[in-house]
């Protein structure tokens, strides 16, 4: 890719994302174009690449914003900081998706169709790890919602688990009866 075609497709993106009211204030990069300050973004793209995994475009809270796990994911694979949510005890602006969190993602998902349902954005207890970008939750395995009687559950927290995750939550675990929660570690 030449220099001017490079600048171009920046020039492009940043006013796409301008536009959007996307992170406007952050280095925006188009993906494989590299810029100073901008967020890790080639994971996330093998994420959505991979095609194995989908991610919710609305909160289970019925609040609408900009920090559904699909806006998410995108924005952090063009190398944006990811919006999160400013209702409940959600602290709003914006994080960079952890590298460690997206391999995770990754590799849980070249195993597992899943669906993810929140990633930074939604209402977590306060100083949820969600909040730092280390965190996602999945509702549906394999075409299954996440609930005691899912086949799949304990398999997938092992592999979250198996893959870095230092905190795994899912059915009999308080709160967690509906979803599972794979974090990673600060």
């Amino acid at each position: 890719m030449t220099r001017s075609f490079k600048n171009a497709v920046l020039h492009l993106v940043s006013a796409a994302v301008v536009a959007a009211g996307l992170c406007a204030t952050q280095a925006v990069a188009a993906p494989g174009v590299a810029s100073a300050g901008e967020c890790p973004s080639a994971t996330a793209l093998s994420v959505i690449n991979q095609g194995r995994t989908t991610f919710a475009n609305s909160h289970e809270s019925g609040v609408a914003d900009n920090a559904t796990a699909l806006k998410e994911i995108n924005q952090a694979a063009s190398g944006l900081a990811a919006q999160r949510s400013s209702y409940g005890t959600a602290p709003g602006g914006s994080v960079c998706l952890k590298e460690s969190m997206l391999k995770g993602l990754y590799f849980v998902g070249s195993a597992y169709r899943l669906s993810i349902s929140e990633i930074a954005g939604g209402s977590h207890t306060a100083g949820s790890a969600h909040y730092d970008g280390r965190a996602f939750d999945i509702s549906v395995i394999n075409g299954v919602t996440v609930d005691s009687g899912n086949a799949y559950y304990r398999d997938v927290m092992q592999s979250c688990r198996n893959n870095g995750a230092s905190l795994v939550l899912g059915p009999g675990d308080a709160g967690h009866d509906t979803h599972l929660h794979c974090q990673w570690s600060a």
